[in-house]
């Protein structure tokens, strides 16, 4: 009678340790309440895209915004290039000019004369240049101020086009060219005629 009542002791403590463990949650696989279900109701976080969309929209149809700010810089910038361009007038010297006076077959004759006008302020060249044929002119190639001195060079170049023909002869050409001083005219003027790149000293005239 005693193992009977044993036996059946222990298999109602067995019993209670089985039912025990299944009813803790702690030690087996996780039941369905404990997986959260997604919510659908969408988040405050994905709601403002229709704001974003509409900020660019203000901006631009706002007048006075600085949308034209940047197309309005490089407009005003290529203005004051000219202004830093140097002048091709030398410093001491107002203004020049030359003026052809006749031209025509003759020989290599290079003759200048200078004069100097206080009233006006000016210094007159006449002279006669020669070019290699009948296109040849003369042009005002240079003109120096240093100290007291003034020198004007006057060049022979070639002024035909492409497919022009020229007459194949010395030619002479007569000249004249005006320097407009800024302050007192200089005392020594210096003519000098230029054939191909190579300089010949003509006159030198003292006031």
């Amino acid at each position: 009678m005693k193992r009977r009542t044993l036996l059946r002791g222990l298999s109602a403590a067995g019993a209670f340790a089985v039912t025990g463990c299944l009813s803790d949650g702690s030690g087996g696989e996780p039941t369905e309440t404990d997986t959260p279900e997604p919510t659908s109701e969408p988040t405050d976080s994905a709601e403002p895209a229709d704001t974003q969309h509409d900020a660019p929209d203000d901006t631009v149809t706002e007048p006075g915004d600085g949308s034209d700010t940047p197309s309005d810089a490089p407009t005003d910038t290529p203005s004051g290039t000219p202004a830093s361009d140097p002048s091709t007038t030398p410093s001491g010297v107002a203004d020049e000019s030359l003026t052809v006076l006749d031209s025509g077959c003759g020989s290599q004759t290079d003759a200048a004369e200078v004069v100097f006008d206080g009233d006006a302020g000016t210094v007159t060249v006449t002279g006669t240049i020669w070019g290699n044929d009948a296109c040849y002119t003369a042009v005002l190639s240079d003109v120096r101020v240093d100290g007291d001195s003034l020198t004007v060079v006057v060049a022979a170049e070639s002024d035909a086009g492409t497919d022009e023909a020229c007459a194949e002869c010395i030619t002479e050409i007569g000249y004249e060219a005006t320097i407009t001083v800024d302050d007192a005219l200089p005392g020594e003027v210096t003519v000098v005629h230029r054939h191909g790149g190579e300089d010949t000293r003509v006159t030198s005239t003292e006031r």
